[in-house]
């Protein structure tokens, strides 16, 4: 997702998730022939490199270190009380998406990998190296997740990954004591979040606030609101199609989701400080602008990590002070389709013995939910969970969303090739920022494609 690579990219820590990495661009000045070690970074949890075929035991590696290492173990006891002949050991690693091309190619893989990309796992899936999920996974899937999560999981038809942490985009949130104060409600429908919208400009405090500025990635933010309007819009088949480039970016359908947003972002009555503001501001300020006796606006879009930038008083006290809900529908008659993001569990080809199988089957079970719920800062989709278990309304409120989605993408731009990727950011950041027209930023997106 690009929550992470973003985030990874800034060195800020998401709260909840985030997605999966993906490549920032870099001006190479001189080329540089040099052997440079992959350093393997083994935290909690050590795990041999060679996993062996050894009855019993089953080897999962991944990318979750720190306080996510210690959440995973926790899910992993768990299983290990339920099953106490299986012994599973974690190997978490900085560099997984180094680590585990090496070990694939060198016919040594893990039993089981954690994997946040989803191109990963169809590249590794359409080369022959994973396992499709058996019967019994299967039914786990029918009883303990929505529809959607099925098929996210498959590459060409067929289901190979495991979710268990996951995450969405296209929250909207608020100044809790603010809103409540002013008698507002929660809209949802689209109608009723632009009829809200108009209320809230009365107030002399801008309805909504925005940044897309960051770094090298500038632009991401805003190719988060043309995903989130485009399913809103239009079919899945459109946003699957849009993704590959076979409908461009000059097409009636995805032209309606830039249009919408140019209704938003352009009117200076709406949007905080204007088009000028929103291009040239950090993605992480406008946040705090919803709190304090000076804010400036009500509304802000954003993934669940925006918790992270919020004021440290508003962080101590997140029920009390935040309020959020999901960006509504548009077209009512389209499925409720989100955003999201996530770890799938694959197995790779000659590892699926009993033990193995069994793990991945205990991944898709509300057991395996509680002990990293509990925790705080991670959600899940299992529809059986206990939403009790989570430690704040927020995430259980998010939890819940997540639950009831009957269909599901992930995030676009991430998606799709990197010289398109590169060229969503920055005809995003042209428009906004006045530099080219829609018309014109839409052709040079298009054209970023030979």
């Amino acid at each position: 997702m690009k929550t992470l690579r973003i985030l990874g990219l800034l060195a800020i820590v998401a709260l909840v998730l985030s997605g999966c990495p993906a490549a920032v661009p870099q001006v190479v000045e001189k080329e540089v022939v040099k052997e440079v070690p992959v350093e393997v970074v083994v935290t909690a949890t050590p795990a041999p490199l060679v996993a062996g075929a050894n009855t019993g035991k089953v080897f999962v590696m991944g990318p979750f270190r720190a306080e996510e290492e210690t959440a995973f173990n926790n899910v992993i006891k768990v299983f290990e009380e339920q099953n106490p002949d299986i012994d599973v050991i974690y190997m978490g690693t900085a560099e997984f998406e180094t680590l585990i091309t090496v070990r694939v190619e060198a016919g040594d893989p893990p039993d089981i990998a954690a994997f946040p990309q989803p191109g990963a796992v169809a590249k590794f899936a359409r080369e022959g190296r994973l396992v499709p999920l058996w019967p019994e996974a299967l039914e786990v899937y029918d009883e303990q997740y929505t529809p959607a999560w099925k098929e996210l999981s498959s590459v060409d038809g067929v289901p190979y990954g495991m979710f268990h942490r996951v995450n969405a985009k296209g929250w909207v949130w608020y100044n809790k004591p603010a809103f409540e104060a002013g008698g507002y409600k929660v809209p949802t429908t689209w109608d009723e979040l632009m009829a809200l919208t108009e209320e809230l400009k009365a107030t002399g405090i801008a309805p909504w606030c925005d940044g897309i500025e960051s770094g090298a990635a500038t632009g991401w933010k805003g190719t988060d609101w043309i995903e989130n309007l485009l399913l809103r819009t239009q079919p899945v088949e459109v946003y699957d199609k849009w993704v590959t480039h076979e409908i461009k970016f000059d097409s009636p359908e995805v032209r309606k989701a830039w249009e919408i947003l140019e209704g938003l972002w352009m009117d200076p009555e709406l949007f905080y400080g204007g088009p000028q503001t929103i291009a040239l501001t950090d993605f992480k300020v406008p946040p705090t602008w919803m709190f304090g006796d000076n804010r400036t606006c009500w509304l802000h879009m954003q993934g669940s990590f925006v918790t992270n930038f919020f004021p440290s008083d508003v962080q101590a006290n997140l029920d009390e002070m935040v309020g959020v809900f999901m960006l509504p529908p548009i077209d009512p008659a389209l499925p409720f389709t989100l955003e999201v993001g996530g770890d799938q569990y694959v197995v790779f080809k000659g590892k699926e013995r009993p033990e193995v199988k069994k793990f991945i089957e205990f991944l898709g079970t509300p057991a395996s939910v509680e002990p990293w719920a509990r925790q705080g800062g991670s959600l899940f989709p299992h529809v059986k969970q206990d939403l009790t278990w989570y430690p704040t309304e927020l995430e259980r409120t998010m939890a819940e969303a997540i639950t009831k989605a009957t269909a599901a993408r992930f995030d676009g731009s991430d998606m799709m090739a990197s010289e398109l990727n590169l060229a969503f950011w920055k005809g995003v950041t042209d428009w906004v920022s006045g530099a080219r027209t829609l018309d014109e930023a839409i052709a040079d997106i298009d054209a970023a494609v030979k």
